[in-house]
């Protein structure tokens, strides 16, 4: 008679009590596997006292770990605004070496950052107040400006000594603003052509401004400031860029640009103001 392997029995048996209803095998097994598990036991022991002694344990109850967390995620908040900060600072101090590298004024201006504290509606236009004034030397009629330069508004009338108001060029109350409008394909050209134009708002957040029919102004020119009453450091600073060009009813030989401000200053947080030299 051949013999039968005996590995071939033991997957024989194991293979039937496999197939046997789980109450009928629990008992057995659980015991098998406690017999199968003493050999293994001392091992066990060992590694957790070899990790016990590598890495003890802090022995702080419940209430110490629970501080210890509120400890990290605290600290871990500060870390981040850290970050923040510094991603703000490094952003302002590009905004004021993209100003400083616009302003080509023969008359030496100086940069003052401020923060937007809150901002209002000025009949048409906005009305920002800001943290700087009198004693950063700022004076009613400086120049605000963003992103080198783009021009946000003026200070207006009555600067505090901590603060001032900033309204946007927008604003109806803003006086014409002599500017001249660039081709935008001539923006970097060293002698562009340009169109001058007289600049008013007309209280709906843009400026209006006439212009000849046959002059070579289109849609995306870029319009500047080239008006003796404002500051020299405002010169040639970016007013805003032409949307719209289309004929005058009233005057059909005659046409009108819309221009629309290079900023929307309803979504700024801080800005730069460029104060005249002799100014403390």
């Amino acid at each position: 008679m051949r013999r039968v392997p005996p590995i071939a029995l033991v997957v024989t048996c194991v293979v039937l009590g496999g197939l046997l209803p789980t109450p009928w095998i629990a008992a057995i097994t659980g015991d098998l596997s406690s017999v199968l598990w003493i050999p293994l036991s001392p091992l066990s022991h060992g590694s957790t006292a070899l990790r016990v002694w590598l890495r003890p344990g802090s022995g702080a109850t419940p209430a110490a770990d629970g501080s210890i967390s509120e400890d990290r995620d605290y600290f871990r908040g500060l870390w981040h605004a850290e970050r923040l900060r510094v991603a703000e600072l490094e952003r302002r101090l590009a905004e004021f070496q993209a100003t400083a590298a616009a302003d080509r004024a023969s008359t030496p201006v100086r940069l003052v950052g401020a923060d937007v504290l809150s901002r209002s509606q000025a009949a048409g236009g906005i009305a920002l107040k800001v943290n700087a004034g009198k004693r950063q030397g700022i004076s009613s009629g400086d120049v605000a400006v963003v992103g080198g330069d783009a021009i946000v508004g003026r200070v207006a009338p009555d600067v505090g000594e901590i603060g001032c108001f900033v309204v946007s060029i927008s604003a109806r109350g803003t006086p014409r603003i002599d500017s001249i409008i660039v081709p935008v394909s001539e923006e970097r050209s060293r002698k562009p052509r340009t169109v001058a134009v007289q600049l008013s708002p007309d209280g709906s957040g843009v400026l209006i401004g006439d212009i000849d029919l046959g002059s070579p102004v289109s849609v995306g020119d870029a319009v500047r400031v080239a008006d003796a009453a404002w500051p020299p450091g405002a010169q040639g600073m970016r007013v805003g860029r032409v949307i719209k060009v289309r004929r005058k009813e009233a005057q059909p030989l005659r046409g009108e640009v819309v221009v629309e401000p290079s900023v929307d200053a309803s979504t700024i947080g801080a800005l730069i103001i460029k104060v005249g030299e002799g100014q403390r």
